[in-house]
């Protein structure tokens, strides 16, 4: 007859052997707990009134979220680029698919600056600045649709008018 006090075992192989047994006696308790969420879940009705609630109402809350956070990152950004009047971007005007001429007034000097993605040269430092009347002459998007809009509404007002 064999001894249990004969045989050698350390003690860590018993302590992992424990472990092992322990951890494959909680498995079937982790299935079964699995099985009763995945039977709650099923039995809530995807369109019952009080789910419709908690998701719109969700919705609405990270809608708020999205909102608030995008205001405060304009607001910091405004806080950290205020200069105090000193620098303004003119005026500026593509030259490439990367690269932009620049024309900045800092303080009361006016600077002509190319600006492409890896670098920034000052190309010209003006005597006499410019006006700014005469740098944007061109018309932009929002005053060509609002002579369009205005325009369209006008020949519609008089052909009623004339209709009447």
């Amino acid at each position: 007859m064999m001894n249990i006090h004969n045989i050698n075992i350390s003690k860590p192989l018993i302590k992992n052997v424990c472990r092992l047994n322990i951890f494959f006696m909680l498995i079937p308790i982790k299935v079964s707990a699995a099985q009763e969420k995945a039977s709650t879940m099923i039995s809530t009705e995807p369109m019952s009134g009080n789910y419709l609630f908690q998701l719109i109402l969700g919705l609405i809350i990270v809608l708020i979220c999205i909102v608030a956070l995008a205001w405060f990152a304009k607001r910091m950004n405004r806080l950290q680029s205020s200069t105090g009047g000193m620098l303004k971007i003119i005026g500026g005007i593509s030259m490439g698919s990367r690269e932009r001429v620049v024309l900045l007034q800092v303080g009361s000097e006016q600077l002509l600056v190319g600006v492409s993605p890896g670098r920034i040269n000052t190309l010209h430092v003006l005597e006499a600045p410019l006006d700014n009347a005469g740098v944007s002459s061109e018309k932009t998007f929002a005053t060509n649709l609002a002579e369009a809009v205005f325009q369209k509404n006008s020949a519609s007002y008089r052909q009623k008018t004339n209709d009447a």
